[in-house]
């Protein structure tokens, strides 16, 4: 791995605990002022919801995928709501380098947000779902954001957390959108003051409503929300730039959009769509919210004269789940949960003026853990040496191309809540945060992941394998001949399976128990011998 070496760091000590929310001391930098870093994250926002990847639409798949009855509309209609939905951030991609076969670490948002800031399998931690993840990541590991930090950048997380145990203060008044029932906060040791960050304005749960946020934070107190959520997180990180412009700053910027509740609408000059369905054009509002908001913090950029010196980095968590509008994942097989394409094969890119090739498209598999290692060794930090993340600095400026054959690994749980399989949950779901009078009990599933049988896949150069121990079953693709994975290939290519399982048996005996999921379902997992 090479790591620039370009600008030197001095190593600080540490000078206060974080539960004071004292920021360690910073480094002196000399010479030449490090990248500052924004890193974006949407939040189950599909690979066929932003204008990224021109060959991963089929009309004829997607007149035969399924959603839920809240977002039918036509092909055409929702197709061109979300080319258009996102201008200001499909023009970043196209200016930066697009990763056409990039993957999140997780099919789920906790544990992938968990792997894109510390770099490394969540399994190493004990992490392999959101039951997991909420209970909190382990105070031994290293989040990237300390490494920022203790290299003298200012560092903040605005917007969705979800990586801390829960404090639930409940609310007298209940309905039927569980956001707003109580207050969710998160245990200090596990806050993002104690994880690298030095400000934090945001949320802690999986959700939240997106007007007067019932649980919005600014560092360790309670605030009253000012308007709409997304607006108010773009605001925010547009008044820290502002006041760090002499500084190399991280922000770690995490819109929960377009993740549920959806029942209101987004701001009018929002609503800019006509699909045909109102829940579609406001689904895409609330994508055209998260636009507008980068564009300004584009502007802002350009206005201190800091664009080019600044990295810009998008993902989105996990796929889309099947509760949201075509084009949900594209050409992939899946959604949000599952270990298809469709569940972790999202939208990535990189922007960088100063150093990055514009335009280019990187098509080797690559991991948003590979993020913030590469965004490191480019501002000349030592790269800790037990990531799972690598440098891709040299493929980012068109100079080297990363080996296809390296190994990716997921394992966990297949969980179709949020798939087709479940789709009459979601239509039930719909009718009660609405209000219906037919639908008055919150539905119930068998799907959820804790319920959900254990799987594993492995992913090599084209081909992924996906292994179920209930049955001893595998499945074998080749996911670029085969993006939709309906063709499995497992029989007539045993050794590559045979040699595939064997990889995740070895990697697998080196992660950690789970935190919370039942020690009987993961152990399945673990080969018989």
């Amino acid at each position: 791995m090479n790591i620039s070496k370009s600008i030197h760091a001095i190593w600080p000590l540490v000078l206060g605990a974080c539960s004071t929310g004292v920021v360690k001391q910073e480094a002196k930098i000399h010479h030449v002022k490090q990248p500052n870093v924004i890193m974006l994250v949407t939040d189950d926002q599909g690979y066929g919801q932003l204008n990224f990847d021109p060959n991963s639409y089929n009309k004829n798949q997607l007149n035969n995928t399924s959603v839920t009855e809240r977002y039918r509309t036509s092909v055409e209609a929702a197709y061109k709501a979300a080319q258009t939905a996102m201008p200001n951030t499909a023009k970043l991609a196209d200016e930066g380098v697009k990763f056409t076969n990039s993957f999140v670490g997780s099919t789920t948002c906790a544990p992938s947000r968990a792997a894109l800031l510390t770099g490394r399998y969540t399994q190493r931690f004990g992490i392999y779902n959101n039951y997991d993840a909420e209970a909190g990541v382990k105070e031994k590991e290293t989040f990237l954001s300390e490494t920022f930090q203790e290299n003298g950048y200012k560092t903040a997380m605005i917007g969705k957390w979800h990586l801390g145990e829960l404090t639930v203060d409940s609310l007298v008044e209940k309905t039927r959108d569980y956001h707003r029932d109580a207050i969710y906060g998160c245990v200090k040791d596990q806050h993002p003051l104690c994880k690298g960050f030095d400000y934090y304005f945001g949320f802690n749960y999986h959700g939240s409503n997106y007007y007067n946020a019932t649980s919005l934070f600014r560092d360790y107190d309670h605030v009253k929300s000012q308007g709409y959520i997304t607006d108010e997180f773009t605001d925010e990180a547009l008044t820290y730039i502002e006041k760090n412009k002499e500084n190399p700053f991280f922000i770690y910027l995490s819109y929960n959009a377009p993740h549920i509740p959806l029942e209101e609408r987004a701001p009018r000059k929002y609503q800019r769509f006509n699909t045909g369905n109102p829940e579609v054009d406001n689904y895409y509002a609330t994508l055209a919210a998260v636009d507008d908001g980068v564009g300004k913090i584009v502007d802002k950029l350009k206005q201190l004269s800091l664009d080019k010196n600044t990295i810009i980095l998008f993902v989105s968590d996990n796929g889309a789940v099947v509760d949201s509008p075509l084009p949900l994942n594209g050409d992939f097989k899946g959604n949000k949960g599952l270990m298809f394409q469709g569940g972790i094969h999202v939208p990535m890119f990189a922007w960088y003026p100063k150093k990055y090739k514009q335009g280019l498209v990187v098509e080797e598999n690559v991991s948003a853990m590979d993020l913030l290692p590469t965004v490191l060794a480019e501002a000349g930090i030592q790269i800790p040496n037990n990531l799972d993340g690598i440098d891709l600095s040299s493929t980012l400026r068109g100079e080297v191309v990363e080996s296809n054959k390296r190994q990716l690994f997921w394992a966990g749980t297949q969980s179709y809540h949020w798939s087709d399989i479940n789709l009459e949950f979601w239509n039930q779901y719909s009718e009660y945060v609405k209000g219906s009078k037919n639908q008055t009990q919150l539905p119930k599933t068998e799907y959820k992941e804790y319920m959900s049988d254990p799987a594993g896949t492995v992913l090599e150069g084209d081909y992924m394998m996906h292994y179920y121990p209930v049955g001893d079953y595998y499945e074998l693709y080749n996911i670029k001949q085969d993006p939709g994975e309906e063709n499995n290939l497992a029989k007539e290519n045993p050794d590559l399976v045979k040699r595939l399982k064997l990889a995740f048996d070895q990697w697998i005996l080196k992660m950690e128990k789970p935190v919370e999921w039942k020690l009987e379902t993961w152990k399945k997992l673990l080969p018989a011998s």
